[in-house]
């Protein structure tokens, strides 16, 4: 493992998940000196562990407990979602190496009259604000998804949707990031973070590094991290796990969801269907990592199957857990924190890896003095009543 050639950067980041790889890639391309710090490795938290979906359909069970409000909110950064697609497909072309990006489009699946009237509800607010979703059933659905059901009776169809592999995209950002200059000090837990004459101080246990600028894009670790340098942001936590089969003939060619169950389904490049839909696990009391739940498992099979019942014959050979993060709006926060010159934050949601690479960007160019395509002020921890600085 390189050491980086100096302690000190123009930007310190800390965190190597998809926020702070991408954070290094796009800064590192306008010419800045970066630096990026982590506590593990390139993607070893949830940018590593999630499944790759690249969501723009509201997922019903990531809102089941949110007011009306809150949903029709959310539903507003469409036009958000939409962009970091667009991003995505850029950066295919971009960065060296495989990010098994493919756009096939997302069904999110009714099996029962009440579950119909949601999606209905649902299409038509996204609708609203611009996205291309419809409702099918009958012989459409049939002919679009023969591997469904026959429980199935309609679905919402968004011809955007799609996938990546979501630890190669990360690896690929980090990789791009260090043609263009960007150094990782890794295995290297930050310890304590200070403030002195306009640069931070960022103390590791393979030393002491120095920026003008620190940005908190540490993931599922954020709330410690931003911590140590005396900000409080409101961050809740569930640790979630996904499962994968042998490798088979491709026969699922969407990314499919469940309309009220846990369920995101979809088959990967080389023949593995990845199973998921942020079923509960749990962390293990010994190592204090995340760890599969044997009824969490049977679960998410059991909605699998129901769905797409010819999963019944293919054979689990994984199955792994990983934190998963979420804001109390369900939005990333992003941007300068106020009245703190040169500190930064790029806070991940829940639908993070989607997000990514855009809200890295925006970050990347508000640090640069570039105009950015969205009012960062509208992403603000400030938009936080409870949030306090200490320092």
């Amino acid at each position: 493992m390189a050491e980086p050639r100096s302690d000190s950067a123009d930007v310190l980041i800390i965190g190597a998940g998809v926020y702070g790889c991408a954070l290094a890639y796009f800064l590192s391309s306008f010419g800045r000196d970066v630096l990026v710090v982590d506590a593990d490795d390139i993607g070893a938290g949830a940018s590593g562990a999630n499944a790759g979906n690249l969501h723009l359909q509201l997922s019903p069970f990531s809102h089941a407990d949110k007011s009306r409000e809150w949903v029709e909110a959310f539903v507003r950064n469409l036009p958000l979602f939409l962009d970091a697609l667009e991003l995505w497909r850029q950066l295919v072309g971009e960065l060296a190496g495989n990010l098994e990006l493919r756009c096939p489009g997302g069904l999110m699946v009714a099996q029962t009259a009440d579950q119909l009237a949601r999606l209905r509800d649902k299409v038509a607010l996204e609708q609203s604000q611009g996205l291309d979703v419809h409702l099918i059933d009958g012989a459409q659905l049939r002919a679009l998804a023969p591997y469904l059901s026959e429980s199935v009776i309609a679905a919402s169809y968004c011809p955007q949707e799609g996938m990546a592999n979501a630890l190669g995209a990360v690896v690929a950002l980090a990789d791009g990031a260090r043609r263009n200059g960007a150094r990782f000090l890794l295995h290297a837990p930050v310890k304590r973070v200070q403030e002195s004459g306009g640069t931070f101080a960022v103390d590791t246990p393979r030393g002491t590094l120095h920026g003008r600028n620190l940005v908190v894009a540490a993931g599922s670790s954020s709330a410690d991290v931003a911590a140590l340098a005396g900000l409080d942001i409101p961050l809740a936590q569930r640790v979630i796990q996904i499962v994968a089969t042998e490798p088979c003939e491709r026969f699922i060619d969407h990314l499919v969801y469940h309309g009220e169950a846990r369920l995101t389904l979809k088959q990967a490049a080389n023949g593995n269907v990845i199973i998921g839909g942020g079923w509960t696990a749990a962390v293990d009391r010994v190592f204090a990592r995340p760890a599969v739940l044997h009824e969490s498992l049977r679960g998410s099979l059991a909605v699998a199957h129901a769905v797409v019942p010819s999963l019944a014959c293919v054979n689990v050979i994984r199955s792994w857990a990983g934190p998963n993060v979420y804001t109390p709006d369900g939005n990333p926060i992003l941007g300068a924190v106020p009245g703190r010159p040169g500190l930064w934050l790029a806070v991940c949601n829940t639908y993070g890896f989607t997000l990514g690479p855009l809200c890295a960007l925006l970050v990347a160019q508000a640090i640069t003095g570039r105009a950015t395509a969205y009012d960062l002020d509208r992403y603000s921890i400030a938009r936080f009543a409870g949030a306090a600085l200490r320092a």
